[in-house]
């Protein structure tokens, strides 16, 4: 007899194959048997009207510090997500000594819009080792199934301190840090996530930590992460990192490596696929390279107390390092200042989040009276009410009382569908990108998975539901080698997911004002989930978290 057993179910089940109206049987947490008319159950749903696929599998989160206070990982998991990698680009909190909290706290402030209140708060520091963390998860009853990267800036940090954030790293440091990435390997970890990526700052406006390293750190790492023969290589790119870089860095080592962020830009239009083609040429080398892509707009709101988009620039930090407030005030009003930003922003010829696109910034919540009558406007049409540069206005702006709380909401990049639609259906990307966990207060594309599902697949039919479920679930599971997840076969772990096809989708974003110290943050409902298993446990029915801390992969 069956644990569970749904019938009447339009399967898909995650290997690209053709779906088909059958049954599903679950013992404990192991799907058992699918087909027709199969035994008797203790439960039986009926799913008439619905597909059953397996559970999202979100390769880009970085829930790293909110899984110590929030073992569902809201809103991912509400979201059809039911396995998770946390940990990339490098901005992990372990490993993590005491003396080093507040430096990583005020890191992930910066690098990933998290509020620092929110973070003293709400984090967990009952751990200093990667294996102590991971151990910390476990007992956490985490109601998700993740899968962790050890971060090269955290590793950085345990090493070298706040000259991590300033320097090349010596022989002796380099040896440590070889040592801590070997050992995570041992205890679990996924594999070895950095960036190098421009617009990756930390406290004070200075690089993050991983920004400084040198190749040969790099290499050496990549090749510490590979010792056992297996582990990924997740690396954010900077604009000067090409494709042939990398495949220096990893020499004779054939692991898989996720690129991060391959996403349209409308002024440099074929950087995006040129990159993407780049990494299928490096797959006739041998190498196993992909590149991350979204199916979503990067938009985000923001206020100019975090620019987000004008970090990345150089000259931008003149502003962004400084800590008095009225230096800062005065540079803001700088002439030259002002000068060498937007030459800067106006200049085409490198891969930026903004390029002076005035008309995708609106100003949604003005909070000086005099402005009021601007809210819903773009920033575009303002400047030009206001007879003024469009940037001058935004400083001009940030400097009136209130100014600088005003609330913006930006489209950066990934907003043309066509060429979104090249990055998606081409055979050397993978769909991700969510950031689930990192820019709370800016943006929340957890819903991804859905958006695939309903706006690409069912609106804009550009590919097939079984298409886009393999690319959401087992092709995830067959790049970082997650044995058994990612596809509903017998012997399989029952991560499952049920919607109905006509209504799958997200709402529109709303604030929730939920984290730890009172903060708010941006979320999204799904639309038209009718079950989410994980591991067998009907989440939707609150039965007890059965998430998993994977720690065993294949080679």
């Amino acid at each position: 007899m069956y644990d569970l057993k749904i019938i009447n179910a339009t399967v898909i089940d995650g290997t690209g194959s053709q779906r088909f109206l059958g049954e599903v049987a679950v013992n404990e947490d192991i799907i058992v048997d699918r087909g027709h008319k199969l035994g008797t159950s203790k439960n039986i749903l009926d799913a008439e009207g619905h597909i059953l696929c397996p559970g999202i599998i979100d390769t880009h989160t970085h829930y790293d510090a909110q899984l110590t206070w929030d073992n569902l990982a809201s809103p991912s998991l509400d979201l059809g997500v039911t396995t998770a990698i946390i940990g990339n680009c490098g901005f992990t909190i372990a490993p993590c000594k005491p003396e080093h909290r507040d430096l990583n706290m005020l890191n992930l402030t910066k690098v990933e819009g998290m509020p620092y209140n929110t973070l003293k708060a709400g984090i967990d520091w009952g751990y200093e080792s990667y294996k102590e963390y991971l151990n910390l998860l476990e007992r956490k009853k985490l109601a998700i199934n993740i899968c962790s990267y050890v971060g090269h800036s955290a590793v950085r940090i345990w090493s070298m301190g706040e000259a991590a954030m300033e320097k090349e790293a010596t022989e002796s440091e380099i040896i440590e840090m070889e040592k801590i990435v070997r050992d995570a390997m041992s205890n679990g970890a996924i594999g070895f996530s950095t960036s190098s990526f421009e617009g990756h700052n930390g406290d004070g406006g200075r690089p993050m930590p991983s920004r400084l390293s040198s190749n040969d750190e790099m290499s050496r790492l990549v090749r510490a992460m590979a010792h056992q023969g297996r582990g990924i290589f997740m690396l954010t790119k900077s604009n000067n990192t090409s494709i042939k870089d990398i495949e220096n860095i990893m020499g004779n080592i054939k692991r898989p490596v996720m690129i991060a962020a391959i996403l349209f830009n409308p002024t440099r239009k074929d950087w995006a696929i040129n990159t993407l083609n780049d990494i299928g040429q490096s797959s006739k080398k041998g190498y196993e390279f992909w590149g991350q892509v979204s199916c979503r707009p990067l938009t985000m709101e923001f206020t100019m107390n975090e620019p987000y988009m004008l970090e990345g620039l150089k000259a931008w930090k003149e502003y962004m390092t400084e800590k008095d407030d009225q230096l800062k005030t005065s540079i803001l009003k700088n002439f030259d200042f002002r000068k060498r930003v937007k030459e800067e922003i106006y200049d085409t010829s490198k891969n930026k989040l903004f390029v002076g696109d005035w008309e995708k910034i609106k100003l949604i919540v003005a909070l000086n009276k005099n402005n009021k009558k601007f809210e819903g406007m773009n920033i575009k049409e303002i400047a030009l009410k206001e007879n003024k540069d469009p940037f001058d206005w935004l400083l001009d702006n940030a400097l009136v009382e209130n100014g600088m709380d005003d609330l913006f909401i930006a489209e950066l990049l990934n907003a043309d569908d066509k060429e979104v639609k090249k990055l998606l259906m081409h055979e050397k990307s993978t769909v991700s990108l969510s950031d689930a966990g990192a820019h709370l207060s800016l943006l929340c594309d957890a819903g991804f998975g859905l958006d695939l599902l309903g706006k690409w697949s069912r609106d804009l039919n550009i590919m097939s539901l079984e298409q886009a479920i393999y690319k959401l679930t087992g092709k995830q599971a067959d790049i970082c080698r997650i044995p058994k997840r990612g596809k509903l076969l017998p012997g399989y772990y029952a991560d499952m997911l049920l919607f109905d096809p006509d209504k799958i989708g997200t709402s529109k974003s709303f604030r929730k004002n939920d984290l730890p110290a009172g903060s708010s943050r941006l979320t999204v409902e799904p639309l038209g989930i009718k079950g989410i298993w994980v591991n067998g446990n009907n989440y939707l029915q609150k039965e007890t978290p059965n998430g998993r801390l994977i720690k065993s992969y294949l080679p």
